[in-house]
């Protein structure tokens, strides 16, 4: 409609980055008290951005890209592979597929791929074998395979038959590791830092189905919060303990004077772990 008529400016989106508040009303949900449109405690975010409240990027977000031409090649989502049974889907959100193939221990489970892009026509591989092939409606292509870690791609066409891209994801790969991973690694004397922590393999993949309890301390600042983007949890961003959600977390920390911040993440109950350094400096 926006190409169609030229008084339409753009679309509304609800929303960009999720939030605390109106709790549940854009998440699909594998709980009995996900149903409805607000949701009861626990429930406590919004669950409806195309980024989580981290800052990390969900099938929304490639969608909208893919419709906007806004994509350089295919994007790749999965709706989360492991959950028995089929999700409460939410009015406030189009999909909950996330840009991941990397889901241990669900060899065999049938996983919902979402591809997004401008074309015609897509076809899905999975380490090099042909899975099939799906029309592209609304810049969105789905298809129900099988999962078994690897790669697996995508190739787009248009109607003429000829390739317009390829996009892929790849699975973690040997062991894992909890990786601290700053935004920046010079800051001012009172600056805020995120840190994003991640469970992911040597290959440097978040794996999406291994979360963890982890636990940080840190030397040089001040913990402001830390947290992951679960929307259903009782857990504290101010008790510097929390579980990942599908492998991801974030540290806040307010850097304090000249000098090292030191953040130290560990598994909880285990000595395994994470350091991650910044230098502090005026500029």
């Amino acid at each position: 409609m926006v190409k169609k008529y030229p008084y339409l400016v753009g679309a509304f989106m609800w929303t960009a980055w999720d939030y605390l508040g109106e709790a549940g009303i854009g998440a699909w949900a594998y709980t009995e008290d996900g149903k409805g449109f607000n949701k009861p405690y626990p429930w406590l975010l919004a669950d409806t951005g195309a980024f989580d409240i981290l800052g990390d990027p969900n099938g929304e977000l490639f969608w909208a890209a893919a419709v906007w031409g806004k994509l350089e090649q295919p994007a790749l989502c999965v709706r989360p592979i492991n959950h028995d049974g089929k999700p409460i889907k939410a009015a406030w959100r189009g999909t909950n597929a996330l840009p991941s193939w990397s889901w241990a221990g669900c060899e065999g489970r049938t996983a919902t791929v979402e591809v997004y892009y401008d074309a015609a026509r897509v076809e899905l591989y999975l380490n090099g074998k042909k899975l099939g092939s799906a029309k592209v409606r609304r810049c969105k292509a789905d298809f129900q395979v099988k999962y078994a870690p690897g790669r697996l791609e995508a190739v787009a066409y248009d109607a003429a038959g000829r390739e317009l891209g390829r996009g892929e994801l790849v699975s973690a790969e040997g062991p894992l590791r909890i990786a601290a991973k700053p935004e920046k690694a010079r800051i001012r004397p009172g600056e805020v830092v995120y840190i994003p922590v991640t469970i992911e393999g040597a290959n440097g993949v978040v794996e999406s189905n291994a979360d963890r309890t982890l636990s940080v301390a840190v030397e040089g600042g001040e913990l402001l919060g830390f947290g992951s983007a679960n929307p259903r949890t009782e857990e504290r961003f101010d008790a510097g303990t929390y579980t990942t959600y599908y492998g991801r977390a974030l540290a806040i920390v307010r850097a304090g004077k000249c000098g090292k911040i030191n953040l130290n993440v560990t598994v909880a109950n285990e000595e395994t772990g994470s350091e991650a350094e910044l230098e502090i400096k005026e500029r």
